[in-house]
């Protein structure tokens, strides 16, 4: 029975998450989650918790990445692999739990619902980070349909957003616990209300602040190239990319990840060149062929020059195959070639001393791997990607809303480019300007207004010091109170 509890919770609460939205549902999953907890503290074993931890991490993956799939059935060639994906579901229900339990034993002197949100996010943080990392899963997505709930991202950062987030859906367990709760009252205080205030006083600055000093007339190409349709030919494609570029007017035209329908195996590009204006900018994806390496690229195009940036976060399973020379039989999956990581600095210089970070597809879910010392000053981020993978909806709305989260916590706009979707443009509040519709051809044209806005990395710094100290600070009270 306490098996499908769990795995019922664990449903739920892949429900809070886009593209579903269901927030009230955490004021009733979580105190429930720290009822139960808090009652078999004394009388389950360690394997009973984990069992039961693994079964409510399998409902929430199960549900939460259920998209995972969708690449399998693309190719009549890889649909019999498709049960594949729960090994991925598997893995990660069960770090889930090994987290969950040893932090549970560990925590025993410290109240639930401190130990509840401590649990999510240490998980959330050992998954981004462990093996190759899968930072696909936070629950700072959770907000990130409300554009001033955002604004958290931008002070906190991902993880303490995280933290708190599901610290304030944990607190209807005060009013349903006989214990009471006086101290922990007084740290919650310190926890929420305290960082809350400062998030508005912040936010109303910034509004007041927020000048936009430049402009850049921009033209997105949503063209939603199917994948699998082999009645596009690669020579139609350029036909139509073609077209588009001749009919713009725009000073920045972006088309999406790989829609250059050759491989580059050098940056003559003469067509493309030829197509544009003076002054015009063309960044396209394409697969770029170097010293026997393939690389996944996004190419830069003036008149007179052209550039680029190679991915350098690839997809495992999907861009390269781990254990190539084992996993012979997964090859018709990955194909047989691998694509090489990037070796570029992740930054592209425009004229007019604007630049922007280069970022390609999933890169975007790796907070802590985009900005760096020597790209935090520039404009805004280009994002370009093709979700035709992710299927027609859970997948490309995650990914999409994981955009979102970004703009908001680099304080920088995003200019998304999806070959089949959602496509937009991204202020630096993580509020949507303008964007398409998944599975939609379409173009869209905006004039994006920024300023000279640096990232918000300090910010997070002070707010990591400050909420490990009072964690710090919890455990050592209530490691004392209860060895007296």
């Amino acid at each position: 029975m306490s098996i499908l509890i769990y795995l019922i919770l664990g449903l739920l609460t892949s429900l809070l998450f886009p593209p579903y939205f269901f927030l009230p549902l955490g004021f009733i999953i979580f105190p429930f989650l720290c009822l139960l907890l808090d009652l078999n503290r004394k009388n389950n074993s360690d394997l009973n918790n984990f069992k039961n931890l693994s079964f409510f991490g399998f409902g929430f993956f199960i549900s939460y990445l259920f998209w995972v799939k969708n690449p399998f059935f693309v190719f009549e060639e890889t649909k019999n692999f498709f049960l594949v994906f729960l090994l991925l579901i598997i893995l990660l229900s069960l770090i889930l739990s090994l987290v969950f339990t040893i932090i549970y034993k560990l925590g025993k002197n410290i109240p639930i619902i401190f130990l509840i949100p401590t649990m999510f996010t240490i998980s959330e943080y050992i998954i981004s980070v462990l093996f190759y990392g899968f930072p696909w899963f936070t629950f700072s997505l959770v907000v990130s349909s409300n554009e001033y709930l955002l604004f958290s991202l931008k002070l906190f950062g991902t993880l303490i957003s995280s933290y708190l987030i599901i610290q304030i859906f944990c607190l209807p367990f005060i009013l349903i616990t006989k214990v009471k709760l006086k101290k922990e009252l007084g740290f919650l205080s310190i926890l929420i209300i305290l960082p809350t205030i400062f998030l508005i006083i912040s936010n109303l600055n910034s509004k007041n602040n927020n000048l936009n000093t430049n402009e850049l007339d921009l033209e997105i190409f949503q063209l939603n190239f199917e994948n699998n349709n082999k009645s596009l030919t690669p020579e139609k494609k350029l036909n139509i990319i073609i077209k588009n570029i001749h009919e713009s007017t725009a000073d920045l035209l972006i088309f999406g990840e790989n829609n250059f329908p050759y491989i580059v195996d050098n940056l003559d590009l003469k067509i493309l060149k030829e197509s544009l204006k003076e002054n015009q900018i063309l960044i396209i994806g394409a697969t770029r062929f170097e010293s026997d390496n393939y690389y996944n690229s996004l190419i830069n195009i003036t008149k007179s020059k052209v550039n680029y940036f190679d991915k350098i976060i690839l997809v495992p399973f999907g861009e390269f195959l781990p254990l190539r020379d084992s996993l012979t039989f997964l090859e018709s999956i990955v194909g047989p070639n691998n694509y090489s990581n990037g070796k570029g600095e992740r930054i592209i210089n425009l004229s007019n001393n604007i630049s922007f970070i280069p970022v390609i597809c999933y890169e975007i879910v790796f907070y802590w791997k985009l900005i760096n010392e020597l790209n935090y000053k520039s404009n805004f981020i280009i994002n370009i990607t093709n979700d035709f993978w992710f299927g027609k909806y859970i997948g490309p709305y995650q990914h999409f809303y994981l955009t979102k989260i970004r703009a908001a916590e680099f304080n920088k706009p995003i200019i998304r480019v999806s070959n089949n979707g959602v496509s937009a443009v991204i202020d630096n509040n993580g509020r949507v300007l303008n964007k398409t519709q998944l599975n939609n051809t379409e173009k869209l044209k905006h004039t994006l207004l920024f300023h000279e806005n640096h990232n918000f990395f300090e910010f997070h710094f002070i707010f990591k010091i400050y909420f490990f100290t009072i964690f710090i600070l919890t455990i050592f009270y209530y490691s004392r109170k209860n060895a007296q």
